[in-house]
């Protein structure tokens, strides 16, 4: 079985650890796996070098790229694979794919409620090629259902098959120690980009009331983006600066995990949500709102009472953490063995197996 997998650049995202991973996790299960990047421009760059894994350059210079000479190109390149595995749109890509002799695989890793704007016109071409693409390919997957749902209601998906595959994450076992629980302040932490469809903002607001009402704690926040500055007016607008840590961005967020007493993640619309998997194989309670997507998906099986409506919620269940900060110990265990059993890579490398043997 010979696996083509197509992502934008190897820069560091959510979507391309996860496409790599996956890579060499079939490349160990004796698949023969390739990747076709847009450009080599990015932070793994070097770690895909060091995996063996035969990387391709697509030449796609943009969405609306229709270079005849790329499209015959790619469709060549395609023609020597079994599966072709997009992971993100390009109609020039689509189009090479559709027209080659591979079975086109298509994932989804996430949809926004709104989809992404543009000006006017573009956003009509963009949306209605993909609308077309999409509706032309052997699978189309999503990473939660609530990616699924999204997906179907904007792009319709009435005839072809479509199915669910959790995401995954590399899990080490020298990795799975849980918190000790010691004697230091209640700490809440945030690991996240920060971009206002984060939600951030209900944290802060969820943690000003919680130190209203008596909670005694910390707050760090891990990450860095375009909303940084919003985060840090709120922060100072609320008197908050002794309170919270802003950590910035880091490659090591194994040592906040480590000084988390729980982690909250109050984004909304999210398509799938890997922090939250992070956390609980560090032993952590994750505390997310209902409207978080496909992080309820995660969070819910395990810990329903942990979903909440709105900021007091929130607050209630921070509370309630801060009070009884033994709760946490007794279920960590619980929550490590609960990622490890469902959210595993080589768990979501079997489930991509099945359905590629299927196809061919």
């Amino acid at each position: 079985m010979n696996i083509l997998h197509c992502i934008s650049s190897p820069h560091i995202g959510g979507i391309e650890r996860l496409v790599i991973e996956m890579a060499i996790a079939q490349k160990v299960a004796g698949m023969e796996v390739s990747i076709m990047l847009d450009s080599f421009e990015g932070q793994y760059y070097d770690y895909l070098l060091l995996q063996d894994i035969p990387l391709f350059k697509s030449g796609i210079k943009g969405g609306f790229d229709w270079n005849p000479n790329t499209y015959r190109t790619l469709k060549h390149t395609f023609n020597r694979f079994d599966i072709v595995h997009l992971h993100n749109f390009s109609a020039l890509r689509s189009k090479a794919a559709k027209d080659s002799k591979a079975r086109v695989v298509h994932t989804m890793h996430g949809l926004s409620k709104g989809i992404r704007k543009e000006n006017k016109i573009k956003y009509v071409i963009r949306e209605s090629l993909k609308k077309h693409f999409l509706n032309k390919v052997d699978v189309f997957i999503a990473n939660s259902r609530h990616t699924l749902n999204l997906a179907k209601e904007h792009y319709g998906l009435k005839n072809i098959s479509t199915k669910v595959v959790l995401n995954g994450i590399r899990i080490m076992d020298k990795d799975l120690n849980p918190k000790n629980i010691n004697n230091t302040k209640f700490t809440i932490g945030l690991v996240s980009r920060f971009t206002h469809r984060k939600r951030i903002d209900r944290l802060i607001k969820a943690f000003n009331i919680f130190l209203e009402n008596g909670g005694n704690g910390h707050c760090i926040l891990v990450g860095d983006g375009a909303a940084y500055d919003t985060v840090n007016t709120q922060i100072k607008s609320l008197g908050l600066e002794s309170h919270i840590t802003l950590a910035g961005y880091s490659n090591d967020v194994d040592k906040y995990y480590k000084q988390f007493d729980v982690l909250v993640h109050p984004s909304d619309n999210e398509g799938f949500g890997l922090i939250a998997v992070e956390a609980y194989l560090h032993g952590l309670p994750v505390l997310a709102f209902k409207d978080s997507g496909g992080l309820k998906e995660v969070v819910e099986p395990l810990e329903p009472e942990n979903i909440v409506h709105n900021e007091m919620e929130l607050v209630d269940r921070l509370l309630f953490y801060s009070k009884h900060k033994t709760k946490q110990a007794e279920n960590a265990i619980k929550r490590i063995n609960y990622a490890k059993a469902n959210f595993s890579i080589e768990r979501m490398e079997r489930e991509y197996y099945e359905i590629y043997k299927n196809l061919l």
